[in-house]
């Protein structure tokens, strides 16, 4: 081949280069991060209060009725009011863990895979502290409900028996007679039920058949009882299914570490560093973490369907 003097210049479209620049834009990859994370996180969905901790422990009261301690009396003219105190409810505290990983990105990927090479990186981490965050709200969301019920049919949802819209309708008649403003919105189960669930009989049988998005053309149903229905792979126990109240069932406690190296949010997403390893030889490491810790404070705004297996 002829040789070609000057060499012509490096050209911004090169691959290479492309990413290199990604890469060294740390807000760039934030935002890339907290595209992939933030459709995927159930916890931010089911406890949907977010508090700033300081000191690494959030103090929070639990189960704090909507009421005062007294009840209104009849009021003469001209006469006193009567007095009530308020009073809240227990306290509890919860310890901040920092989750976290690193995963590296070799030059080799970068040369050979181009943009799909951080792209796997990013959801790499993005998949595992979904699933740490999530399965630890979820154990927290389980060991806190106190109303439980076996499935209508003492079977799963898939037996002839099954009736899994009473027994969302009883989950959700249950939290409404506390009495406390409690308003379910959310139903949450493993694949496999909510697979059990879209297939039913009963179910099936309520839904609009004549139309391009019918359940046996798509195979979606986003909403039963006037729940939406969220599928996870993170519950603690699979045979369960919550229903449960996300504007009252608690929070999400965070902390900003300050630290001037990472992008990204705490409350809402993963934090991220990217740098050039120091220590190793020809490559990139992307960081991700989330420094939180889960809290219920209504488990009377929680009920548990069992025997779903």
């Amino acid at each position: 081949m002829p040789h070609i003097y000057p060499p012509a210049a490096p050209t911004i479209s090169s691959n290479v280069l492309t990413i290199s620049r990604f890469l060294n834009n740390p807000a760039v990859v934030t935002r890339r991060l907290r595209t992939l994370a933030e459709n995927r996180f159930i916890a931010d969905v089911l406890l949907s209060g977010r508090y700033e901790v300081s000191g690494g422990a959030l103090l929070y009261e639990q189960s704090e009725t909507i009421y005062t301690d007294k009840a209104p009396e009849a009021v003469n003219a001209g006469s006193e009011y009567p007095r009530s105190p308020a009073t809240p409810g227990p306290a509890a505290l919860a310890g901040v863990v920092k989750w976290g990983q690193d995963v590296p990105i070799t030059d080799e990927h970068v040369k050979r895979y181009g943009r799909r090479a951080v792209d796997v990186a990013l959801t790499k981490i993005t998949n595992y502290i979904v699933k740490q965050v999530d399965s630890v709200a979820l154990a927290a969301i389980a060991a806190a409900v106190t109303q439980t019920a076996a499935a209508t049919g003492g079977s799963n949802w898939s037996g002839a028996s099954a009736d899994p819209l009473l027994d969302l309708m009883t989950a959700v008649a249950t939290i409404r007679a506390n009495d406390q403003g409690y308003e379910p919105d959310v139903a949450v189960m493993s694949d496999l039920n909510y697979a059990r669930l879209v297939s039913n009989s009963k179910i099936v049988a309520g839904l609009a058949r004549e139309s391009d998005s019918s359940i046996t053309r798509t195979g979606d149903v986003l909403t039963v009882a006037g729940l939406t229905i969220l599928p996870t792979n993170n519950l603690p126990v699979a045979s369960t299914c919550f229903v449960l109240d996300t504007s009252m069932t608690g929070g999400l406690g965070y902390e900003r570490l300050e630290s001037p190296e990472y992008s990204g949010d705490p409350a809402n997403g993963v934090e991220s560093w990217i740098r050039r390893d120091p220590l190793a030889n020809d490559a990139w490491i992307v960081r991700g973490r989330r420094p939180v810790v889960p809290v219920v404070q209504e488990p009377g705004a929680i009920y548990k369907i069992t025997g779903l297996s």
